[in-house]
């Protein structure tokens, strides 16, 4: 059975693992900078499955100051959203429905709130197909692209290429 909790400090060390596992397909993250985030977000749960802490769903309001470029472009071009910054699931949770569980959790919270989209990006270079489908599967539409060299990134070796995607609320 899955079950969604709201983030508290002891689950703090289980995001950091969980979030760098899973790179590239999850930008690498240190302390400081998952401190930072953590007090900027307006929503952050972990899924546990049969009471084992299996991934996490962090994201970010609008008027955060977050040195993102993702989030930046996000920024210009949008307004009362909610940000996308991470989800991860380990990987012997993969294919649990654990996913499913956070986004569709997100959903409700978000058009409860009020939110007009729910916004956030996918790697295309490197490729990651399976989450361009998972978005697709919760009606995500492409609203743009990025391109970054090597070495602009502060998490990245090598050139990134993402796909933002967007989910109307209203």
């Amino acid at each position: 059975m899955i079950e969604l909790i709201d983030y508290s400090d002891d689950m703090f060390d289980f995001i950091l693992e969980s979030n760098n596992i899973n790179k590239p397909q999850v930008g690498y993250l240190h302390k400081e900078r998952l401190e930072l985030l953590l007090k900027q977000a307006n929503y952050c749960k972990i899924a546990k499955l049969n009471g084992e802490a299996a991934g996490f769903l962090l994201c970010l309001p609008e008027n955060k100051e977050y040195d993102s470029t993702n989030y930046e472009w996000v920024s210009k071009r949008f307004s009362n959203f909610v940000y996308i910054d991470r989800i991860s699931v380990l990987p012997k949770f993969q294919n649990e429905k654990i996913g499913s569980a956070l986004y569709t959790d997100l959903i409700f919270y978000s058009a409860l709130e009020g939110y007009d989209s729910i916004l956030c990006e996918v790697n295309i270079l490197p490729p990651n197909p399976g989450s361009i489908r998972f978005h697709k599967r919760f009606d995500f539409e492409e609203c743009g692209s990025q391109f970054k060299e090597a070495g602009t990134l502060e998490s990245y070796d090598h050139s990134v290429e993402v796909q933002f995607l967007q989910k109307k609320l209203k």
